[in-house]
């Protein structure tokens, strides 16, 4: 397939998981659990944001420079430049909303970690013809060992989020480009992060997982991005963990990503 192709299949992913999982109602109940936490996570989050608007929008105000008119006939660069200051200022609110957004889904993920698991696991062993293998004992004996790959992961991606944020505080102006780069980082560790639990049952390292997204790149942006962006659609958000596991599964399921681990 071509690169657009590719970007379209990956976009596609997340509606072929929620179809999969209306095929398999005795996968409702399992996935209802990574719903509840998901609701509960997100609607903190989106709490305390609008509960701290104010001061979100001060903080990214005080990063930015302060224009000021002298003689009348210098507003003619004022005017503009206060226009994209105020442009910059509630960009820079709504990219951390965003991040926010995901933040709180991947916490969601991280307590669901052990039920996605299973979920996972039970998609895969469909998808393959292999018949539902994992019972309710597994849930229990690999909840450790799921959430603790799933807090590496959230982790992982968090320094990075950390180191941005940093970068974006001490370098003047870096914002413009850190603000980006954050949402790019996050579109590209989505898979990766959906795709996890597949992923860790094959005992796969980080190096193998780099060249698996590397790959199948466009298919990964597609994926990544379309993720990102029904993160950000509320309703939606709250139903898209088991729906979008689902859809990495299939991803792993599909491309067999062992096939290449060195």
């Amino acid at each position: 397939m071509g690169v657009v192709a590719r970007v379209n299949a990956g976009m596609r992913l997340a509606t072929e998981g929620f179809a999969f999982l209306r095929r398999q109602p005795r996968l409702w109940g399992l996935a209802s659990i990574p719903v509840l936490f998901a609701m509960l996570s997100v609607g903190g989050a989106g709490s305390a944001f609008w509960l701290h608007l104010d001061e979100i929008h001060a903080f990214f105000g005080a990063l930015l420079p302060t224009l000021e008119a002298g003689d009348w006939w210098t507003w003619l660069w004022v005017g503009p430049g206060k226009a994209l200051l105020f442009l910059a200022r509630w960009l820079a609110v709504l990219l951390s909303f965003a991040v926010t957004f995901v933040a709180a889904l991947l916490l969601a993920n991280l307590a669901s970690a052990p039920f996605l698991d299973v979920l996972s696991e039970r998609v895969e062993a469909i998808e393959l013809g292999r018949g539902a293998v994992a019972s309710e004992e597994g849930l229990l004996a690999g909840a450790l060992s799921s959430f603790v790959s799933e807090l590496g992961r959230v982790a992982f991606l968090a320094a990075i989020w950390l180191g941005l944020t940093l970068a974006g505080l001490v370098v003047p102006g870096a914002h413009f480009v850190t603000g980006p780069l954050l949402i790019a980082t996050t579109v590209a560790f989505l898979p990766l992060d959906y795709a996890g639990f597949a992923l860790d049952r094959r005992g796969l390292s980080f190096a193998d997982r780099r060249r698996w997204l590397k790959a199948h790149r466009p298919t990964m942006l597609g994926f990544g991005g379309i993720a990102f962006a029904a993160c950000m659609v509320p309703g939606l958000n709250l139903l898209l963990l088991p729906t979008l596991v689902t859809a990495g599964t299939l991803l792993v399921a599909r491309t067999d990503p062992s096939r290449g681990a060195s």
